[in-house]
């Protein structure tokens, strides 16, 4: 009797304990501590987990629990539990099932050996639950970590957390160490302060200081860093408290992005838009710029000097504009140099130049334009004349019109230019004759050679004086722009190139240009321009015929040509008078006039006119 009351005391007891675990959250079960871990009892709450119900799990040679855990953790779980109970452990897993309908949930078990009253044990209890969320929460934060570890590592954005006492890095990303220029280690006890820009750090730690005040909740500014090598980066950067744990002192989190191209290029274009790209001085647009800050009352008297370099389209025409780019260069370097340093140089046109001169008398500014014409004149001008024109503008008032103080300048400097250029323009054309019989010894002989020959068809048709003294300057002349030729056809060997032949026949234009800029000569360069067209119009530059091409021009053609059958030359054959003759004859009514032509044979070279050139 007493034995039957105690079994079923142990069912009450075990059927209450049932009742218990199927209503605790999750899954409780048991299982018999044999070699495959029998279960013998699952809880109610296996069917909102596993999708099975308890009895379908627990039928003997039928689908087991373990049935559901993945492959891959059964063999280690068993084992893990084996372990645990043998060293009288708590076990705790964690591990993926795949439910009824095939949904993938993790879980998390607890679980303990049950002894008997010998102390062996004789079974394993524990609990099931989900966890599926906790883990995918997990996951989530898993990848988020990556996804920022790997923006935090890849970025093209500096990234460090810097101790806001020390301003040392903290820690800090690959990008952030190369824009700096230095290496992770160094920046780890290198304070910030050591390799901020000196004028930027007066700044940059203010604005630190209010936002560790809280006055900022953040910075962002434009700052200079200095590199090892002492050049400096610019750099865009944010700064806002950042909180890390076990961090000593507040912190923050720095982002630097590399803007020194940006910088650059919009120093650059500052510069380009302010000075002229050729001398390097201020342009007109900077001038109108400072005009205005500059007139107040507090700058009185304000003076104004234009200056205008003389003949400027006379040396490109001779030399070449490279030549005339030297030129102004070096006119501008002389000006800057003998101003002072709050006045203003700029160049305002293609010759002209503008000295604004704030608090600057008129005796003062007479001064300044005494010791620039006195630089012009020391500097070594490589066979070139200098010369430029001043005119000075004095605002005394503030009630005066800056333009017409402009007006003023402009005026004076035109007034110069009456008496300096013309001077200047004759000294010029002697000195691109004198370099070009330099490069040519020859070439003097034949322009001396010419300027005799049309003396004398001059005379021989009856010109009067003033007519004569211009055809003998225009046959003297008519090679002149030969100074901005690279060939010389008289001492190259062989026939020129068709290149080298258009580029020959550029000179009677060059000369035409230098020649005509000085007014006594105007008649001259037309003659000039003219020498080398034909009566059947296939002379150049303009293919004139007949009465088109100036009587003038059609003698130097004539003179010009039998001089050069008849000197020494390397490309052709040396003509005698008589072959030279013939030759004109051959050409008479295609490339010379014949009224001229029959002239200049009958009246010039069959009388003998003149001596050594016949």
């Amino acid at each position: 009797m007493e034995k039957k009351r105690l079994y079923d005391a142990l069912m009450e007891s075990e059927s209450s304990k049932a009742r218990l675990l199927s209503n605790l959250p999750g899954v409780a079960y048991r299982c018999d501590n044999d070699e495959n871990w029998t279960m013998t009892f699952l809880s109610e709450g296996c069917f909102e987990l596993t999708g099975h119900k308890p009895e379908e799990l627990l039928t003997p040679g039928g689908r087991t629990y373990y049935d559901l855990i993945d492959a891959e953790y059964v063999a280690p779980l068993f084992d893990k539990w084996r372990a645990d109970v043998d060293a009288n452990r708590i076990s705790t897993d964690e591990y993926p099932i795949t439910t009824a309908t095939g949904e993938k949930k993790w879980v998390w078990e607890q679980s303990r050996g049950v002894s008997d009253a010998e102390g062996n044990v004789i079974a394993s209890e524990g609990f099931i639950t989900d966890i599926t969320n906790k883990i995918l929460r997990e996951e989530a934060l898993r990848k988020s970590e990556e996804r920022f570890r790997t923006i935090y590592e890849k970025s093209q954005i500096g990234i460090g957390i810097f101790d806001a006492a020390e301003g040392t890095a903290i820690q800090l990303n690959d990008r952030l160490a190369e824009i700096l220029g230095r290496s992770k280690e160094e920046l780890h006890h290198l304070k910030w302060e050591r390799y901020s820009f000196a004028e930027d750090f007066e700044e940059s730690k203010h604005m630190m200081d209010r936002l560790g005040n809280g006055e900022l909740d953040s910075i962002t500014a434009e700052r200079r860093f200095v590199k090892p090598d002492g050049t400096f980066l610019w750099a865009n950067v944010i700064i806002t408290p950042f909180e890390l744990e076990g961090a000593a002192a507040p912190c923050y989190l720095c982002m630097f992005q590399d803007i020194t191209a940006q910088k650059m290029a919009e120093a650059e274009t500052e510069y380009l838009s302010f000075h002229d790209q050729l001398t390097g001085l201020y342009n007109r647009r900077f001038y109108d710029e400072e005009l205005k800050r500059l007139d107040t009352e507090r700058n009185l008297p304000i003076s104004l000097i234009m200056a205008d370099v003389n003949g400027l389209k006379m040396t490109n025409d001779a030399f070449g504009h490279l030549t005339g780019d030297q030129l102004l260069k070096t006119i501008g370097h002389i000006m800057l140099k003998e101003c002072r340093a709050d006045d203003i140089v700029a160049r305002i046109g293609g010759d002209e130049f503008i000295l604004l001169l704030p608090r600057t008398s008129e005796k003062e500014a007479e001064n300044i334009i005494k010791r620039i014409r006195e630089a012009i004149q020391k500097e070594k001008w490589d066979n070139m004349v200098c010369s430029v024109s001043f005119g000075i503008g004095i605002k005394t008032r503030a009630s005066e019109d800056m333009k017409k103080i402009y007006m003023t300048a402009e005026d004076g400097m035109y007034r110069d230019k009456l008496t300096e250029s013309r001077s200047m323009r004759f000294e010029t054309i002697r000195i691109i004759r004198e370099t070009l019989y330099q490069k040519n010894e020859r070439e003097q002989k034949h322009c001396e050679n010419v300027s005799e020959l049309c003396e004398a068809m001059g005379i021989a048709i009856g010109m009067g004086l003033s007519e004569l003294k211009e055809l003998k300057t225009a046959g003297l002349l008519h090679d002149l722009g030969k100074i901005g030729i690279g060939i010389n056809p008289q001492s190259k060997p062989g026939s020129l190139t068709a290149a080298e032949w258009e580029e020959i026949q550029r000179h009677s234009e060059v000369g035409y240009h230098i020649l005509r800029s000085v007014s006594e000569f105007s008649a001259v360069a037309e003659y000039v321009l003219c020498h080398h067209e034909r009566v059947d119009g296939n002379g150049y530059p303009r293919n004139l015929k007949e009465k088109e091409i100036p009587v003038q021009a059609k003698i130097i053609a004539l003179a010009d040509s039998y001089d050069a059958m008849t000197r020494d030359r390397t490309y052709k054959k040396v003509f005698t008078k008589e072959e030279a003759i013939e030759e004109i004859e051959r050409n008479i009514g295609t490339q010379f006039d014949e009224k001229i032509a029959r002239a200049f044979i009958d009246q010039v070279l069959k009388n003998n006119f003149i001596g050594a050139s016949v």
